[in-house]
């Protein structure tokens, strides 16, 4: 069987060197942090554990751990908190989407030193309410105005976000031009010519959409964000328009095949590319989509176009310090949301409807294997990280 690192390795095969060393430094910062980095590990040993022949069908978005939810801008103007991760998805069945949150939370729980009683209560708690959810086979939300705990903390931050100070953050004036940082943390620079690519693959997009027609592009960086995204091209586009007299950010992200393509054996529907994959799993499993998302084609390569928002912001698990306690209630609410996620999407493009994930949702015996597998795959992620961290 081949090393963990040669796995790693060969899955992130052509990375810049400069991103290289990036993603290896996130890789090795924590279990947690590698968890969320290497999403393909996950997918190749769920498949070779579980051997699973989906009774059901539906659409997942194939990472979701707990710092894959967050808050968003809806085409409305409001704020919502909801799945936002879509890179990975495909239409498989409920059971990997479950298992993948459900070995975040023990991986998230041994970091926090939890183990036990109340980290075995507080998985049946959180698969209890997913499986409740989807038996009541109505899709919500998760609205501001009734939210409590750490919710409401979280919805009061969001809500006191500015844009254009969170711009003002990320860029500097040099000779009167307002620029993006290339402080290798958050923007790398990039050279004229890939900046030119950029803006004309972008202008027929931004001018067909009436908020942002007619915008000036300004600056392009390469944008660092993510942990298994790292080593994809990602970009930020800063824009001004003179009509509103304000400044906008575009984040520009290459779009590539789901990791679970060649596990998951379910017959998938035609997308004309990744990105239109991406964007469309996202508008049927999110209750609002975000206020403007797109795709287009860069030099023969497929990329996911949307507005770079202040409110877009996650959940970490260092927001919660040793609270295992308020962490499992926010865990418990997120199953929810997954549930809602799956329930919203069913029926759509080969996916299986609300009533025939109400009768899966009945049956015990999958939700017992789950349970046991997140055990086993959190243990192996323990086990790669200390290899990985050990060789490199």
């Amino acid at each position: 069987m081949a090393s963990v690192i040669k796995r790693i390795n060969d899955y992130n095969a052509g990375i810049p060197p400069a991103l290289f060393e990036l993603k290896w430094r996130a890789l090795r910062e924590s279990p947690f942090g590698f968890y969320r980095g290497t999403c393909h590990l996950f997918a190749e040993d769920f498949n070779k554990l579980y051997k699973y022949k989906p009774k059901v069908k539906s659409w997942i978005c194939g990472d979701l751990h707990f710092e894959n939810f967050g808050s968003y801008k809806g085409e409305n103007g409001l704020v919502y908190f909801d799945l936002n991760d879509f890179d990975e998805s495909i239409l498989a069945s409920p059971e990997p989407e479950v298992c993948r949150f459900l070995t975040s939370i023990i991986v998230a729980a041994g970091q926090m030193k939890i183990a036990g009683i109340g980290l075995h209560k507080t998985l049946h708690d959180i698969m209890a309410a997913y499986a409740a959810t989807l038996q009541a086979g109505k899709a919500l939300m998760l609205e501001e105005e009734v939210a409590h705990g750490e919710f409401k903390k979280y919805f009061e931050q969001v809500n006191s976000f500015d844009q254009q100070s969170f711009i003002a953050k990320r860029t500097y004036k040099e000779k009167g031009a307002l620029l993006l940082k290339p402080d290798n943390v958050h923007f790398m620079s990039l050279d004229n010519s890939r900046k030119s690519a950029i803006y004309k693959g972008i202008t027929s997009l931004l001018d067909n959409n009436e908020r942002f027609r007619h915008l000036i592009f300004q600056d392009a960086a390469f944008r660092i964000a993510g942990t298994g995204s790292l080593g994809r091209e990602r970009y930020c586009v800063l824009c001004y328009s003179k009509k509103k007299g304000k400044h906008y950010m575009i984040d520009v992200k290459e779009s590539r095949q789901s990791c679970y393509s060649n596990q998951i054996k379910v017959k998938q529907p035609h997308f004309k590319s990744e990105a239109e994959r991406i964007n469309n799993v996202a508008y049927m499993m999110q209750f609002n989509s975000p206020a403007f998302m797109a795709s287009v084609n860069i030099d023969d390569k497929w990329f996911m176009v949307r507005e770079l928002q202040r409110v877009s912001d996650k959940m970490t698990l260092a927001d919660f310090g040793t609270d295992f306690s308020s962490f499992s209630a926010v865990a418990k609410q997120m199953a929810v949301l997954m549930a809602y996620a799956h329930i919203r999407s069913s029926g759509h493009m080969g996916s299986s409807t609300a009533d025939e994930l109400k009768q899966f949702a009945r049956k015990k015996q999958w939700q017992k294997d789950i349970i046991e597998l997140s055990g086993e795959l959190a243990k192996k992620n323990i086990k790669y990280y200390r290899e990985y961290v050990k060789v490199e």
